[in-house]
């Protein structure tokens, strides 16, 4: 089975641990994973590979990204500025639910993952509960699987276990987690 798997560098796997690598070898993943990658970025790309012809019989994808949205946001400012927080959640709504849309009215299957844990002690995870929020409300609203992969790690993280080589991208546990969660959906 081909698999469609579009996102930012948690979907490459070129820092760190991808998912991708443990699926199993019953599934033929084709990365559409980019380093940086925001959702504006992934939205565009996925409009072209809905259109690509190489891509015409691949029924279903896997969704994951939105993360570097608040992380460079955030990176930027020193402070937390409410009003362009509120900004940044109804345009990333719209377009995220656009992707959504594209996928729909293309007839796929989808899997949608939910934004990581991330092991930065100043970072307001609050932040990635309320994106979550947004993503798992569009998910449900389209017929499409959701991961909550924020609460897969969040456990393990309580249990002590590194989730993240730098904070963000993969240790080989977050990226088994995971690929377990998606193999059940697939």
């Amino acid at each position: 089975m081909k698999v469609i798997c579009i996102g930012d560098s948690l979907t490459n796997g070129n820092i760190g641990y991808t998912y991708r690598d443990y699926l199993g070898k019953r599934y033929e993943t084709i990365n559409k994973g980019i380093d940086g990658d925001t959702t504006e970025g992934v939205a565009f790309r996925l409009k072209r590979c809905l259109k690509d012809k190489r891509y015409k019989d691949i029924d279903t994808y896997i969704l994951f990204v939105g993360i570097n949205d608040l992380l460079f946001s955030f990176s930027a400012f020193s402070y937390f500025d409410e009003e362009m927080y509120e900004n940044s959640q109804t345009d990333f709504k719209e377009l995220y639910e656009s992707m959504l849309i594209d996928l729909k009215n293309n007839d796929k299957k989808v899997i949608i993952i939910g934004l990581p844990y991330v092991e930065y002690s100043d970072f307001n995870q609050n932040l990635i509960i309320s994106r979550n929020n947004v993503i798992k409300s569009l998910a449900e609203k389209y017929g499409f699987s959701y991961i909550d992969i924020y609460s897969l790690q969040k456990e393990e993280a309580e249990k002590g276990i590194p989730l993240t080589l730098d904070g963000v991208h993969f240790a080989e546990i977050s990226a088994k987690l995971l690929a377990v969660a998606i193999t059940k959906q697939l």
